[in-house]
């Protein structure tokens, strides 16, 4: 498989838990629910920044929390994340995703980055969440289900 159709099918998995996430969400108290925003909202932070930053170069300012305050908010935060970044990887071809790029950090520094490493990055950072949050889900009896990849389709 190509790198750039795999990168496609990783980051499609990636959106998928992320609903699945999201959907378990929806099933809990206020109460229950709180913990989870922090995680959730974290999450949409860092995929926008390093979209952003992939596409720019340049490491953008953090998302306002309290333009998320809501699951409905976030989960229209990922909906947009998900089409923005469907846009951004159509647009890469192989040899961009194997390419470097000098990423401008938030602090003016500058950085020479692989984008296939950023792209991973983007992946395990979330794989690392979505496991605290199925976690979290499944001990509110609101488990999201079988969240292993070799069972995505």
């Amino acid at each position: 498989m190509a790198e750039k159709a795999h990168i496609q099918t990783l980051f499609a998995y990636h959106w998928h838990t992320t609903e699945q996430m999201i959907a378990g969400a929806g099933k809990l108290s206020a109460e229950e629910y709180g913990p989870l925003h922090a995680i959730l909202f974290h999450l949409l932070r860092v995929d926008y920044a390093w979209r952003h930053a992939l596409a720019t170069g340049q490491q953008p300012e953090a998302l306002a929390e309290a333009q998320f305050a809501t699951l409905e908010t976030l989960s229209a935060g990922f909906a947009a994340e998900r089409e923005a970044w469907g846009a951004l990887l159509d647009g890469l071809s192989d040899e961009d995703i194997a390419g470097e790029m000098i990423v401008t950090r938030y602090n003016g520094v500058q950085a020479p980055l692989d984008r296939w490493r950023i792209l991973h990055q983007v992946l395990m950072h979330g794989m690392q969440h979505h496991a605290e949050l199925a976690q979290m889900l499944t001990g509110h009896g609101q488990s999201p289900g079988n969240i292993d990849f070799i069972f995505y389709r």
